[in-house]
């Protein structure tokens, strides 16, 4: 245990396998109480962070002087900054932009901003790479585009070339809400049965109009805010 915690000469292989679960541990531990980005948020001080905590974590597999009650009071140090820092660009937008920067428009109303597309340091092949992506390969289909502080391009098209919606031809829709799950791997959900008002007599029924005669071969069966059941058998 001692050659797994604290700093040795040299790491035999029980040392090296205990420190290889510590660290497994500490990543996990580290990634549970960062602070939380939705897919592709993350800007670039968010990545130097992962980047020098994912170094500093596995250090001590590779220099066995190094013991992990170091290592441990440095990534507690560091998640606290994060959450420090991560807290005063909530509260101030100055300096989030200090932080996190600024957006910059590449795009204004159909035209370049070569200014703005030199200060990103983005290419024009990248632009156009963003833009195809969107389908919107044509810049005379764009009226807006910003570089964001994520590193991602949105953008917005010209009116005209806007999909058309079913309020544009006024029509009506019907909210179909998230769906909700009656059958789990072949066991009813009585308690979300009993939340739209019915029960197993009436989701029989319902599945028998698909031809599902015994529930229990029911994978999954879910019913959305329409009504409509969406189910799959066991395979």
């Amino acid at each position: 245990m001692e050659s797994i915690i604290f700093s040795v000469e040299k790491l035999g292989t029980i040392g090296f396998v205990g420190r290889t679960l510590v660290v497994g541990l500490i990543l996990y531990i580290t990634s549970r109480f960062s602070p939380n980005r939705a897919g592709g948020q993350y800007t670039g001080y968010d990545f130097t962070f992962f980047w020098m905590m994912g170094g500093l974590i596995v250090s001590p597999l590779y220099d066995s002087k190094i013991n992990f009650l170091d290592t441990v009071t440095a990534a507690v140090t560091i998640i606290a900054m994060h959450y420090l820092i991560s807290f005063i660009a909530i509260k101030s937008r100055t300096f989030a932009k200090i932080v996190y920067g600024k957006a910059e428009v590449l795009i204004s109303q159909g035209i370049i901003q070569k200014k703005n597309m030199f200060k990103s340091l983005i290419p024009i092949e990248i632009l156009l790479s963003q833009l195809r992506e969107i389908d919107a390969p044509n810049i005379n289909e764009v009226e807006t585009a910003i570089f964001e502080t994520n590193g991602r391009i949105s953008v917005l098209k010209k009116a005209d070339y806007m999909p058309v919606t079913p309020a544009d031809l006024n029509i009506p829709t019907v909210e179909g809400g998230l769906p909700s799950i009656l059958i789990n791997d072949g066991k009813v959900i009585d308690k979300n049965l009993e939340k739209i008002g019915h029960d197993r007599g009436w989701l029989a029924c319902e599945l028998k109009k698909y031809g599902v005669i015994d529930m229990e071969n029911v994978y999954l069966a879910t019913i959305d805010g329409t009504g409509t059941i969406y189910y799959s058998l066991v395979k």
